[in-house]
């Protein structure tokens, strides 16, 4: 090992140059670790640190905020932070994996200690995104090798991040974000810890390396002791599994036209959706909704009633597939589409009497062919004259089925907490609810404005129009946002809250039958929301009985038992003070206010408490400047507790304030801070004490937010145990609406099949057959039938318009198409239905280029500064862009040109993705504007 010498080893920034000797004929090689990404491109030869280096700065170069992780126990890797899902993310070059921090624990097996983050802004301890077993014994005891204690390890990071930002002269509104993004990244951490179990683990050894190599640093993992098991293990494991939407439930809104279901290979989807790669293989009412495999089979259920997906689901194997079958009502309507391997015909597994139950499907049909493809539409228990069936290799080919008197008739809206829909169509307009009202609207406000938009008492939509949307989404502080058939599949909320009021909400209509009876949005009649008090109680730490002692003095009852006095307390604030400190005096009054404002009237438990901790020099002078006080109090006996409350504390002088956290004893806010923040918030008056006091909360340690998340949680479940029997029932009838009943399975018998052969045999010699011919072939058909009984199934009620077979595809998606149909929106809804063709030619022309001329400014933008994430990004409340919003049918538009909407968890985003060909963009805008503009 050696530093730098040569020209090249000094340009091209080695920090050091590994130097390698033959031993048989002595000849050296060097290795310089080289930092500069341009001497990389040159030497393309790295190991884990120039695999970082280099892609860390790709994804600079792209505009993404990009930090270096360093593990101590030697290995680096990059965290790119994601502004769609708003948070960081791993990635490992060196190995080619994203998004997958258990690789180290779980699969490499890695003793970790400290992972710590770097930019040019900030410095990070993340450790805690890559072990599920940082409190334990053995992993705080390496952690301790580096610092005594994890209170002076934070204080470390806090303190190289502050110097960090104030040598590069980091802007407020950057350090804002900073701020933002950390307090979001320590809660999750806490979240984490809290369960201890990782939500996708990996047990896959290091790929990177030769084999010796990753035995002498044992990052072999498991996989490397006994992988052929593993890997079985987990193949049988996946084929038992059935993968699925997140919801999936939807209720296509089909008024005017029948319910269409059609099945075609894979194709590539527009549809921006991070479950499934093709969900257009299975489409209700043009609708995508099929759940995906690189091969299986994926099923799509339909309500014969009213047209409704019911279930979507996708296996690896047909046997797995059957297992669903076997589950589902009678009369349901079958959509299938198999993309067949060598591992999905699994035809000695099959039970085919479950399939039997399909009119219409014929498993040797379903097996037996070379063809890619099998496609199927038909109904369990019924073998309608529309059921379809056959294979092909044709991604162009389809069957698609139209069915006349399917129709729902009742509905309701259900709630899907913590739920975003895909894509949104438009907000609710501002003649219904003005944009600023809706930002700061109740739920239950936002739901009348809903319900008397779908009630056209605005008269802006036609029938037609408002029974397209199928419901809107929302959170406090965001618009209120309708969503139709594009919007599904739904997802999960990437930033999820166990607050139902704060969490992002899906509201979408569905059959009565499958929305609880008490899915109701209703007023909060409670006036003061932060007066609510929560119904679980709360551990103090063992370290306040030490600190403290074990009696503390009350106002009214004297001396009482410590854990008696902070009973269900969320913070802690130790006061030291006395009557001789004039700046005591002064600060006294203030604190008082302060603290019997909180009891009055924001949280009379689970709040504050304070005690006083004494300097007075005689008892007389303690109890007369206690009887001013309204708090607890260490008697004054207790002198040398309150000295070495002082000493842990690094008390200097006083008056002196500080905030604990009651459930770790952890400083919450330094002395520091703490007396001037209660100054400031008492001169502006009480919202400023509540906000002030919520601010404080939101500053206890992550594991703290967590065991209070998972109280509250369990106290709600059992409450819903105990006291919500009604909701009970409701589920379970939902439920028995998914699942078939036990006495609609049929009992295959002995018996059965010699009537059967008997009533056959007795038809055939009737007919003039012999005997001997008769009996032969009434075996061998009543055989054929009990093996493929769709013969005896009958054709159901159910009337059907058009069957198309084998067709090409004719997509109809294109850009005009988009624009056209925006520009009769607008016609619609400004009334202009009974003006002039002219008139509406003009003036829904002019709309489209109103919307194209403010995208096009918008990737104007983007061309100036193509990798500045703050012009590709905008949500879509903000001033400007919400004149494309409240138009609907815009959005579409623009998601049909190439912007891309996504949720963030303070509102929807639309996006100018980096993939985007700017120019060709700016070209096809252009185009438009012109062609709408003569």
């Amino acid at each position: 090992m050696r530093g730098p010498e040569s020209e090249e080893e000094k340009v091209g920034q080695a920090s050091r140059v590994e130097v390698y000797r033959c031993k048989l004929c002595g000849t050296e090689t060097t290795f310089p670790r080289f930092n500069s990404p341009r001497a990389l491109f040159k030497s393309r030869k790295g190991r884990c640190g120039e695999f970082a280096n280099l892609f860390g700065t790709y994804c600079r170069a792209l505009g993404f905020d990009t930090r270096y992780v360093h593990d101590f126990t030697d290995h680096v890797w990059v965290e790119v932070y994601s502004n769609r899902q708003q948070r960081w993310i791993h990635a490992d070059s060196c190995e080619g994996l994203i998004d997958r921090p258990a690789m180290y624990e779980s699969g490499w097996g890695k003793k970790l200690n400290y992972a710590v983050a770097a930019t040019h802004d900030s410095v990070a301890d993340v450790t805690k995104r890559y072990t599920r077993k940082f409190y334990s014994d053995d992993f705080q005891a390496r952690r301790r090798e580096f610092a005594p204690d994890e209170n002076t390890s934070d204080r470390i990071f806090v303190q190289l991040s502050g110097a960090l930002r104030q040598m590069n002269n980091i802007g407020k509104g950057r350090l804002d974000e900073l701020d933002k993004r950390n307090e979001a990244e320590q809660k999750f951490f806490g979240m984490v810890q809290s369960s201890g179990v990782w939500d996708v683990d990996y047990r896959e050894g290091r790929i990177s390396g030769s084999l010796a190599w990753k035995a002498a640093r044992k990052e072999l993992g498991d996989g490397g002791k006994k992988e052929s098991n593993k890997e079985t293990k987990e193949e049988d494991d996946e084929d038992d599994e059935a993968h699925s939407f997140f919801v999936e439930n939807f209720l296509p809104r089909t008024v005017t036209s029948p319910v269409s279901i059609a099945v075609q290979p894979p194709t590539k989807s527009h549809m921006p959706t991070q479950t499934t790669s093709h969900p257009e293989c299975i489409t209700v009412s043009g609708v995508p909704c099929a759940v995906t495999l690189s091969h299986g089979v994926s099923i799509v259920i339909v309500d014969e009633a009213s047209g409704c997906i019911l279930q979507s689901k996708a296996f690896s194997k047909w046997s797995s597939a059957g297992g669903f079958i076997d589950t589902v009502p009678n009369g349901r309507i079958v959509a299938l589409c198999c993309i067949r391997d060598k591992d999905v015909d699994d035809q000695k597994n099959i039970d085919r009497s479950i399939f039997s139950r399909l009119g219409g499907f014929n498993m040797d049909q379903a097996t037996a062919s070379d063809e890619k493809y099998f496609l199927y539409i038909g109904q369990i228990n019924f073998h309608p004259k529309w059921a379809q069936s056959f294979n092909t290799s044709n991604s162009k080919q389809y069957i698609k089925v139209s069915l006349l008197n399917v129709r729902y008739t009742s509905t309701k809206l259900r709630s899907e907490i913590n739920t975003i829909p895909s894509n949104v169509t438009t907000r609710l307009p501002e003649t219904t609810m003005p944009l600023k009202t809706q930002l700061v609207a109740s739920n239950y406000q936002k739901r009348l404005a809903f319900n008397s938009f779908m009630e056209q008492k605005d008269k802006q939509y036609s029938l037609g129009t408002l029974l397209s949307f199928v419901g809107y989404t929302t959170k406090p502080g965001a618009p209120v946002y309708l969503i139709d058939s594009a919007s599904f599949p739904f997802q999960q909320s990437a930033t999820q809250s166990s607050d139902n009021n704060s969490s992002w909400t899906t509201y979408h209509f569905l059959p009565d039958v499958l929305v609880p009876d008490d899915d109701k949005v209703v007023e909060n009649t409670n006036t003061s929301s932060s007066k609510a008090t929560p119904k679980f109680d709360i551990p103090i730490a063992d370290d306040f009985l030490r600190l403290l002692g074990n009696k503390l003095l009350t106002k009214n009852a004297g001396e009482v038992d410590t854990s008696t006095a902070l009973t269900n307390t969320r913070l802690v604030a130790l006061y030291f003070s006395a009557s001789w400190c004039g700046p005591c005096r002064g600060f006294t009054p203030l604190l008082v206010e302060f603290y019997n404002h909180l009891k009055e009237e924001v949280a009379s438990t689970h709040g504050l408490e304070i005690i006083f901790v004494s300097s007075d020099r005689d008892e007389a002078s303690f109890q007369q400047y206690y009887s001013k006080m309204p708090f607890l109090a260490m008697p004054f006996s207790n002198r040398a507790l309150a000295q070495h409350a002082k000493q842990m504390f690094g008390v200097r002088g006083i008056p002196s304030f500080v905030v604990l956290d009651s459930l770790s004893g952890r400083v919450v806010v330094s002395p520091d801070d703490s007396r001037k923040e209660v100054h400031q918030a008492c001169q502006r008056g009480e919202q400023a004490i509540e906000s002030l006091f919520k601010t404080w909360l939101t500053k206890v340690p992550p594991e703290t937010s967590s065991m209070l998340e998972i109280l509250a949680l369990s106290c709600s479940e059992a409450e819903d145990a105990s006291g919500d029997a009604g909701d009970k029932a409701t589920n379970v009838k939902a439920e028995e609406y998914l699942v078939r009943k036990k006495d609609e399975k049929p009992k295959p018998s002995t018996e059965d099949l010699q009537a059967r052969v008997k009533e056959i045999f007795t038809t055939l010699v009737a007919s003039g057959q012999s005997p001997n011919e008769a009996a032969a072939q009434a075996i061998k058909q009543a055989s054929e039938e009990q093996n493929n009984p769709s013969v005896k199934l009958e054709q159901g009620i159910i009337r059907w318009g058009n069957v198309e077979v084998c067709k090409d595809q004719t997509l109809s998606n294109s850009i005009e198409e988009k624009a056209n149909k925006l520009s009769e929106m607008h016609c619609e809804m400004h009334g202009l239905g009974a003006a002039s063709e002219s008139e509406r030619i003009s003036s829904g022309a002019k709309k489209v280029v109103d919307v194209l001329s403010i995208a096009k400014k918008y990737v104007a933008n983007v061309q100036k500064d193509p990798y500045n994430p703050r012009f590709r990004n905008f949500k879509l409340s903000n001033k400007i862009f919400d004149s494309i919003t409240s138009n609907r049918g815009s959005i579409d538009l623009l998601t049909t040109i190439g912007f891309a909407v996504y949720p963030s968890s303070i509102d929807f985003v639309a996006s100018i993705p980096l993939s985007t060909d700017l120019a060709l963009m700016s070209n096809v805008l252009d185009s438009l504007i012109k062609a709408y503009s003569n």
